[in-house]
């Protein structure tokens, strides 16, 4: 994500006509919060998949500070989010993850019964 947005940005810096879409998070009780970026951040640096220029993983705090910029959104205290984070019960350790993982299997279920309905009806 951090070279994606390095390579976004560096296009946008690269021909000036275009514009960089703003992306507003806005935490929800129901749904994704604050914490829930700082699960995501956490991920992403448990994954070694993020780099920083130098092509070294990329810790918690400048991948948390890039989905800050993203996103238009602060943490306040990242760390301190980090910490909610593993504060919390087993069933809930990954609660964003498996948030945003029911939505795309929900959407599948729908996309397949239309389709199966389309073929059926």
């Amino acid at each position: 994500m951090l070279k994606f947005a390095t390579l976004q940005t560096n296009q946008f810096v690269n021909n000036p006509q275009s514009e960089i879409p703003k992306v507003y998070f806005i935490p929800k009780r129901e749904g994704l919060g604050i914490d829930s970026m700082s699960e995501f951040a956490v991920s992403f640096e448990f994954s070694g998949q993020f780099l920083n220029e130098e092509g070294n993983s990329a810790p918690y705090i400048h991948i948390a500070h890039a989905l800050e910029q993203a996103f238009n959104f602060t943490f306040g205290n990242a760390h301190k989010s980090k910490e909610r984070v593993f504060k919390r019960k087993p069933y809930n350790l990954t609660k964003a993850l498996d948030y945003l993982k029911n939505l795309i299997v929900r959407e599948n279920r729908k996309k397949k019964m239309k389709k199966d309905g389309s073929v059926n009806g």
